[in-house]
């Protein structure tokens, strides 16, 4: 297994300048914003959704991909690797965005607490999506895998749109009540069940991963 990891941070240290760039035009950028740390966080969380196809990709660059099958390794390793390299990036990433946070807060003033709620809901979002990316990319590659991922994201939201104007949405929000009016206990909950939700999700498509890549041939 540390010979896996070992072998996919090599794959993915050959494409760090160009997310290590992104991160910084971000911090550059962020200098002008004094009111935009949930959105800041909101892109490095993301940013995690690149190292999926990232290691795919370079995996059939170099051959990988196909050399990992014919060696005396479990496949399960194989995969299991990817996810955990991909978990520690979005964790990096989520350890940034909550730096970030407080430095606003203590430069800025910002709101520190409304823009950690913000950056557990994007944690979530991150990785759900991060498993489900690695999930469709072992599947059908990195090529269609992320032309599906923009599928797997779109979709549920242009739906969401099509709900919010249906009568019984405004029903089921009015029963609810506004997150307005919301505790920060009760928010930080709800949050903390969306992050767990997420891993929950992360899980799910590590399993079904392995899965795919048992039946992979050589």
């Amino acid at each position: 297994m540390k010979a896996m990891l070992y072998a996919d941070w090599m794959n993915l240290r050959r494409s760090m300048k160009a997310i290590l760039i992104v991160v910084a035009v971000i911090a550059v950028a962020s200098l002008t914003w004094e009111n935009n740390a949930s959105f800041v966080s909101f892109i490095l969380v993301m940013l995690s959704l690149m190292v999926p196809a990232t290691l795919m990709s370079s995996d059939r660059a170099y051959g990988w991909d196909k050399l990992s099958l014919s060696l005396p390794i479990s496949r399960k390793d194989v995969v299991s690797s990817k996810f955990v390299l991909c978990l520690l990036v979005n964790l990096v990433t989520f350890l940034l965005g909550t730096a970030y946070i407080a430095s606003m807060d203590i430069f800025y003033g910002n709101a520190m607490a409304e823009n950690m709620l913000g950056l557990l809901a994007c944690e979530a979002v991150g990785l759900a999506l991060t498993g489900i990316d690695m999930a469709l990319i072992l599947r059908f590659g990195p090529d269609r895998g992320r032309y599906l991922l923009l599928a797997v994201v779109w979709v549920p939201i242009i739906l969401l749109t099509v709900v919010k104007k249906h009568p019984a949405f405004n029903k089921l929000v009015q029963a609810v009540g506004s997150i307005d009016s919301w505790s920060v206990g009760q928010l930080a909950a709800f949050f903390g069940v969306l992050v767990i939700v997420g891993a929950i999700v992360y899980a799910v498509c590590w399993r079904i991963g392995v899965g795919i890549y048992r039946k992979r041939e050589l």
